[in-house]
């Protein structure tokens, strides 16, 4: 049986997170992650993200503030370093050594905000600054970057200087210019599996959230083996330790909400849901650097389905299906048949023929049905019924004692009881045009009669 399904194309997603998140607090006086990370050196593409919480005043000058850095890498060389820190208006500012781009969004409220500044050599403008997905400043430096080797940083510059006071959570560094929909597409989720341009990757979910951590001292890297160490941590306590982080998880819960033709594919290829109704999966990523990325599917599934049953009489084919459009076709090379569009069809060749039933917005084919008896004598009864087709009456001939007849739709259910006078027939008025069988069943006689 040839079979195909219409797809609806509207399909609804939404996903929500969990809190399973951890992540540090910096004590803004010593405390410090190094890594094994090298630099992404030169003038070459790059992007810092991370999420962080802090009241510290960043402004210096008269408002007594100090630069506030979230990560550093390179040599403290001017021009050679690279430094994403808070300090004008206590929002994000990307410098390479007094030549920066300062945001105008201010962050030091004590309410977790996701920051991102991205490099990019080969824009008109450079450097984009973001606070919680919104670009909020954008310019160029002074000079070109020619950051050295120096290994990442995070919570202070490269020199020991300017520490960063406050929580730290979901370090990324990446070797691209993120654009802004990259930045606010996985902003407020993590990434269970790292892409290659993804080179840093911290979770911060190590550690017990304000507990004794004095043995936990390494951040582990899930883009790959460059792993941080904490540095002047007291890891005790709810400062300079272990936290609470922001509501990120790596688990996703997402819903998709579709309306499909008879059936949609479960996704381990394992079969079908074939009914409407609620089902739920879970996506496993067991393994690897991202192991516990699981993302719980909901499927919210609407099933229409299509009546494609097929009824035969003889040589005629019928559909019984309602309020829908059809099409014949010919099985054996699987070709529509022109003009053939209706319920029933009078096959006028021996072959092998089915009906595409569309019901709404879905279309499937009936079972194929093989015709081989096209020129031969379908009745094999003595009585004749003529004028046929018939607008109206019939006459029967070769059957004199008939007095009634009953007449029946090509699905078998019984219309009418007709009276037989002087071998005369009439017909119910209003009668569709189509095919019928007229039946006697004391005498055994049926026959197919058409009416137009």
């Amino acid at each position: 049986m040839k079979q195909f399904y219409l797809f609806l194309a509207a399909l609804f997603i939404t996903v929500s997170f969990a809190q399973t998140n951890h992540a540090l607090n910096l004590d803004g006086a010593d405390d410090y992650v190094s890594t094994s990370k090298s630099a992404i050196q030169g003038n070459a593409a790059r992007s810092f993200e991370a999420w962080i919480r802090t009241d510290e005043n960043c402004i210096p000058g008269s408002g007594g503030g100090v630069q506030q850095v979230i990560a550093d890498m390179g040599t403290f060389v001017v021009g050679k370093r690279f430094t994403f820190n808070l300090l004008f208006s206590n929002s994000v500012r990307l410098e390479i050594g007094g030549s920066g781009v300062s945001g105008s969004v201010a962050v030091n409220d004590s309410l977790w905000h996701h920051v991102a500044a991205v490099y990019d050599p080969t824009a008109n403008k450079k450097i984009s600054l973001y606070v919680d997905g919104v670009v909020c400043g954008t310019g160029n430096f002074t000079a070109t970057p020619a950051t050295t080797a120096g290994n990442v940083v995070i919570g202070r510059r490269v020199d020991g200087a300017n520490p960063f006071g406050g929580d730290i959570d979901e370090f990324r560094l990446w070797n691209i210019a993120l654009t802004d929909s990259d930045v606010q597409a996985h902003m407020n989720g993590e990434i269970c599996a790292p892409p290659n341009n993804l080179v840093l990757y911290y979770t911060m979910n190590g550690g017990v959230a304000d507990g004794n951590n004095t043995n936990t001292t390494t951040l582990t890297d899930q883009s790959g083996s460059n792993n941080g160490t904490l540095q002047n941590f007291s890891l005790s306590g709810a400062s300079s330790n272990w936290t609470y982080g922001q509501n990120l998880s790596q688990t996703a819960f997402d819903t998709v909400v579709a309306t499909v033709c008879e059936k949609y594919p479960i996704p381990d290829g394992s079969g079908y849901w074939d009914a409407t109704g609620i089902y739920s999966w879970t996506f496993n990523q067991a393994t690897g650097a991202s192991a516990g990325c699981d993302s719980i599917v909901t499927y919210d599934l609407t099933i229409d389905t299509v009546d494609n049953r097929i009824n035969q009489w003889g040589v005629v084919l019928s559909s019984p299906a309602t309020n829908a459009s059809f099409q014949w076709v010919n099985c054996d090379d699987s070709t529509d048949i022109a003009g053939a569009i209706t319920a029933q069809y009078p096959v006028a060749a021996n072959g092998s023929y089915a009906v595409k039933v569309t019901q709404g917005n879905c279309t499937e084919w009936s079972d194929c049905i093989s015709i081989t008896t096209v020129g031969l004598e379908e009745n094999t009864s003595n009585w004749t019924i003529y004028p046929n087709p018939t607008s109206g009456e019939f006459f029967i001939a070769g059957a004199p004692s008939l007095r009634e007849v009953a007449l029946y739709d090509l699905n078998g259910r019984l219309l009418q009881t007709l009276a037989v006078t002087g071998s005369w027939v009439e017909l119910p008025e209003n009668l569709s045009e189509g095919f019928y069988i007229v039946r006697n069943v004391e005498l055994g006689l049926s026959a197919l009669i058409s009416v137009q």
